[in-house]
């Protein structure tokens, strides 16, 4: 792997292990930077779940140290997700790389217009509408994973009453057990790329490191702020540095 890949790697993970942490949408530049690597849209995407298994494990217990985690609620809502999640990436195991390609470019957009627009107030959810939600959101976090942060804190925020610190907290345990179980179906799949994968995940563990401590010493009113850069970072993304 030469310099500039790895350059490339690292500061896509970077980035993206920042922004994870505190909101979402990392995932739109780690993808990108791991088709350059792996030359292959689907085996980004598989390859991603690396990146993302190892920066989420930072991201919990450095949520875990500062009291932030609330371990009940996410462990409730991490069930439904990973099965969802392991539909999802088998779902993604089986669509050519056109499709891949096609369906980041749609979830770039979502991801845009759920940041910036203003979007209806997700409703409360009881225990079984968890369940569902959860469930689906996994599915696609399987599947594709960019932008899934949104839809995670939504139904956190929103429909389970927390707070954004804890929210994230909550989210980052709920993605990282949805991780294995997907990243175990891309194994077997034989879509994963190794290298590439730790490259992208030294810059994500960092990222996830210093988004941890914004969140735990700045509170939620760094958090929002950070959602809107993610979303404008997709946009730029998508139109001036489109993929393939």
């Amino acid at each position: 792997m030469d310099p500039f890949t790895i350059a490339v790697l690292v500061t896509a993970g970077l980035l993206a292990g920042f922004l994870n942490t505190l909101a979402g949408g990392g995932s739109v530049l780690t993808i990108p930077a791991l088709e350059y690597a792996t030359g292959s849209p689907g085996l980004a995407n598989a390859t991603n779940r690396v990146a993302l298994l190892l920066q989420n494990i930072v991201a919990v217990r450095a949520f875990q140290k500062g009291g932030a985690l609330p371990k009940g609620i996410a462990v409730r809502c991490a069930i439904p997700a990973v099965f969802g999640g392991i539909l999802g990436a088998w779902i993604a195991t089986v669509l050519p790389p056109q499709a891949m390609r096609t369906a980041l470019a749609v979830a770039v957009v979502l991801v845009a217009l759920t940041t910036v627009l203003r979007t209806p107030k997700t409703p409360r959810l009881g225990a079984r509408g968890a369940h569902v939600a959860f469930f689906f959101v996994g599915i696609y976090m399987g599947f594709l994973q960019a932008g899934a942060g949104f839809a995670l804190l939504a139904c956190l925020v929103g429909g389970l009453s927390l707070d954004l610190v804890r929210a994230n907290a909550a989210k980052v345990f709920i993605v990282l057990v949805t991780t294995v179980g997907a990243l175990f179906v891309f194994g077997l799949k034989g879509q994963v790329r190794l290298l590439p994968g730790l490259v992208c995940a030294a810059g994500n563990m960092t990222g996830a490191f210093l988004g941890t401590r914004v969140a735990l010493v700045k509170g939620a009113a760094w958090i929002r702020p950070v959602i809107v850069l993610a979303a404008i970072i997709a946009v730029v993304k998508l139109l001036a540095f489109p993929s393939g």
